[in-house]
Order: C-alpha cells, then structure tokens, then sequence
C-alpha cells in the first residue's frame, strides 16, 4: 500500500473523529467565548490569544490523539499485518502524522481567522502590525502543534498502555512543545524563522526516532 493511500485512509478515520469535530468547531467557538468572558488582554491583540490558544489545546489533542491510535492498534495486533501485506513502517508513521497535522491546521487556520475577524471588528481595520503579528504567531502555533503531534506518535510507538501514553503527552510532550515559542519570549530578531526552524527540526528528530523503533519491534 502506498504512502498516499495510507495518508488517505488515516485522514478519513481522524477527521470524522468526535475529537475533529471539536477542534473545528470548539476552537473557534472558544475563542469568541474567551472574547467575550475576557474581554481584556492588555494591549494584546486577540489574534494572537486565538493563536496561542489552538497551540495549546489543539496540540495536546492531537498528539493524545495519535498516541491512543497507535497504542491501541498495538494492543489489537493491527500490526501483524505487516507480516503479509506489503506496507512500509515508515509510511505508516508519517501517514498518521501527516493526516493529524493536517487537520490541526484546518483548526488553527479557522481559529486564528475568529480571531482576525474579532481584531477587525473592534479595532475597525487590519493594521499592518496585527497582520505582521498573525503571521508571526501561525507559524508559532503551527511549530508547537508539529512538535505535539510528532511527539504523540513517538509516544505511541514506546509506550506500553494508553493511560502511560495520555500521561506522558501531558508532562513530556505538552512540555517541549513551547520550544518554538522561545525566540518571541525571547524577543529576538526573525521569530519566524527561528520558530519554524525549531519547530520543523525537533518534529523531524521526534518522527525519525518514531520511525527507528518502530522498525525495530517484532509484530
């Protein structure tokens, strides 16, 4: 089975999940009612609260959400499949990420336009430091989330039952996925790029080890 099959099924099984449904949804429905519950954020435009709050949540669900996937499978030797069908570990795992980020994005892209749209309502316009702002702070959401997701796939693969699995996304992964956030806590000069730069290369190290044990267990 090739990769983008496996991408294509993996993604219709994740995104008719209730947990989908919420991030599409509930993310842009909790940032109007966190707008409306707090409607003061000292100075600070609610784009980026809007994009800071998807990070946050959508990430720690996503990577929850891989890694239950994966473990599960592994408790009901899904797996054993490999033994007569000619599918690449390698692309199993990227398909999983891949579907999951994917939908994530969905969600960040339509939370962070609640947020744009709020900005534009009470501010009157769009100021060229808001859209600079946005940007900036998309592509920190979008690195954060990489880093969760990847990690609840590494997660998946190493650990032994679902509830080690939810714990460790929690303290581990929910953890090092501020990573990205540091150079704009820093206030360093291109955050954009060092965010992303952060955020891509933690993600592609945290797949590869995914890749290499996954390769190393006996189904």
């Amino acid at each position: 089975m090739s990769l983008s099959l496996l991408f294509v099924d993996e993604l219709r099984g994740f995104y008719k999940s209730k947990v989908m449904l919420f991030l599409w949804v509930g993310l842009p429905a909790l940032t109007v009612i966190l707008r409306l519950l707090d409607p003061a954020t000292e100075g600070m435009p609610f784009t980026m609260v809007s994009a800071l709050l998807v990070s946050s949540i959508g990430g720690t669900l996503a990577a929850v959400m891989l890694a239950v996937s994966i473990i599960n499978e592994k408790e009901k030797d899904v797996y054993d499949l490999f033994l007569i069908r000619p599918i690449k570990r390698r692309d199993l795992i990227i398909s999983k990420f891949g579907s999951v980020y994917l939908c994530i994005g969905i969600a960040s892209a339509l939370a962070l336009l609640t947020g744009v749209i709020i900005d534009f309502i009470e501010i009157g316009g769009f100021p060229e430091a808001i859209i600079e702002d946005s940007a900036r702070y998309l592509v920190t959401s979008l690195s954060m989330m990489a880093i969760s997701s990847s990690a609840g796939v590494l997660i998946g693969v190493l650990a032994p039952s679902v509830l080690v699995g939810v714990v460790l996304v929690i303290y581990g992964a929910n953890q090092i996925s501020i990573i990205p956030s540091l150079p704009a806590l820093a206030n360093t000069s291109n955050q954009m790029l060092f965010s992303l730069g952060l955020g891509g290369s933690l993600a592609v190290v945290l797949l590869g080890l995914s890749i290499f044990f996954m390769n190393r267990k006996q189904f």
